[in-house]
C-alpha cells in the first residue's frame, strides 16, 4: 500500500516515497488518514464486488486495485490549473461520473453505470499519496480532528438518502447502527424528523444513538411495533432488510441504503398486502458530498463521539480481513 497512480512522466520522491506528478487540474494529495468502510471488507472477504476483474470501460483499471474512498489529505503538490493550494486539507469526491449518460444529464450521476469510483475501479486513499481531480476536492478546516474529517463520504451517503424522501416531521427508524448507520441517525435527526429509533441487535452498537439524536432504540425483535413512516436500512445485511420492512407502517417507505453483496430474499406478499414502498438509494451526488464537508466543518455533523481505532497503513490488509467491532478505523501513513 504505496503510492497510486502513476504517470508516464518523472516522479518524484517525498520521505524515500515515489510520488505522482499531477497533471493539468490534478493535485497531488498527502493522505492524512482514510478509514475503513464496510464496502472495504467486502471486497477483501467477499469480493470482487465492485473491483472489476476486466478493464474498467473509463479507468481502464483491474484488480487489483488500492482500496480506500473515506480519506481527508494535505495537498502536496498541484498541477496546472487547479485552483487550490500547496497546504489545503481536503476530502476528495471518490466518484469521476462520465456526465454524458442520461442518469448524468438529469441531474443523477450517482447512478452513472460508467463511473469511475477511487478505491473501486481506480486506486484510493490506503496509500501514502494519491492524484486527485482538485475541481473534485472540498476544504475541511485544520481544526477538525481526523476522525471526524474523514467521514464526509459516508455522511454524503446519508444526506443524499434524505433527498430521496421527506423525513421532516416523521417517525423514521434506522436499522443498523454501525458507521453508516450513526451518520444516519444524526442526518435524519437534523433534518427534522419527529421521532428517530435506532434499531440494532447490539446494545453496544446502539449506545451511541441516542447522543446522534435517537430518540428510542430498540433490538430487531421490536421492529413490529415502531410503526414507521420511513424505515431506513443502513446494515447491510440480508435479515436488515426484512426487520426495516416490519419496522415500517402499512403504506410507509423502506429505503435500502447498505451495501447487499448477495441477492437478498423479500417477503414481498408483506410488501405488497402493507403497500409498503421499497427505495433503492445508492452513493451521492457532489453536492452531497459538499454539504456534508460544509456541515461537519461547521460542527454541525460528526458531533457525536464514536469509537475510533486509528492504526498504521502497513496493518490495513491484517484489518481489512478481520472484523472491527464497532468501532471506525483509520489507516495512517507513517509518512503522513
Amino acid at each position: 500500500m504505496k503510492a497510486v497512480r502513476w504517470h508516464a512522466r518523472d516522479d518524484v520522491r517525498v520521505d524515500d516515497v515515489p510520488v505522482p506528478m499531477p497533471g493539468h487540474g490534478e493535485v497531488v494529495l498527502r493522505i492524512e488518514g482514510a478509514a475503513i468502510c464496510g464496502t472495504d471488507v467486502d471486497e477483501v472477504r467477499a469480493g470482487p464486488v465492485t473491483v472489476p476483474v476486466r478493464p474498467h470501460p473509463v479507468s481502464g483499471r483491474s484488480a487489483p486495485i488500492t482500496l480506500g474512498h473515506e480519506m481527508v489529505g494535505v495537498v502536496a503538490s498541484v498541477g496546472s490549473g487547479s485552483t487550490l493550494a500547496v497546504g489545503d486539507r481536503v476530502a476528495p469526491w471518490p466518484s469521476r461520473p462520465c456526465g454524458r449518460c442520461r442518469d448524468c444529464l438529469t441531474g443523477h450521476e450517482n447512478r452513472c453505470p460508467d463511473t469511475v469510483a477511487l478505491g473501486m475501479s481506480a486506486d484510493g486513499g490506503m496509500a501514502d499519496f494519491l492524484v486527485v481531480d482538485g475541481a473534485r476536492c472540498v476544504r475541511i478546516g485544520t481544526g477538525v480532528a481526523l476522525e471526524r474529517a474523514v467521514l464526509v463520504e459516508p455522511y454524503a451517503v446519508a444526506l443524499h438518502a434524505l433527498r430521496r424522501v421527506d423525513v421532516a416531521g416523521r417517525r423514521v427508524a434506522v436499522v443498523g447502527t454501525g458507521s453508516l448507520g450513526l451518520c444516519v441517525v444524526e442526518a435524519v435527526a437534523r433534518a427534522g424528523a419527529s421521532e428517530v429509533v435506532a434499531v440494532d441487535r447490539s446494545s453496544d452498537a446502539l449506545e451511541p444513538a441516542s447522543g446522534a439524536g435517537a430518540t428510542a432504540s430498540m433490538t430487531p425483535d421490536g421492529a413490529p411495533a415502531i410503526d414507521a413512516d420511513i424505515a431506513i436500512e443502513a446494515a447491510g445485511a440480508d435479515a436488515a432488510v426484512a426487520v426495516a420492512i416490519a419496522a415500517a407502517r402499512r403504506g410507509g417507505t423502506v429505503v435500502v441504503l447498505g451495501g447487499h453483496v448477495r441477492p437478498t430474499a423479500v417477503d414481498l406478499l408483506d410488501v405488497t398486502v402493507r403497500e409498503i414502498v421499497l427505495q433503492g438509494c445508492v452513493s451521492h451526488a457532489f453536492t452531497d458530498f459538499a454539504a456534508a464537508a460544509r456541515a461537519i466543518d461547521a460542527g454541525e455533523l460528526a458531533a457525536v463521539e464514536r469509537p475510533v481505532e486509528v492504526a498504521p497503513l502497513r496493518d490495513g490488509p491484517a484489518l481489512l480481513r478481520t472484523g472491527g467491532g464497532h468501532a471506525k478505523r483509520i489507516l495512517v501513513p507513517e509518512a503522513a
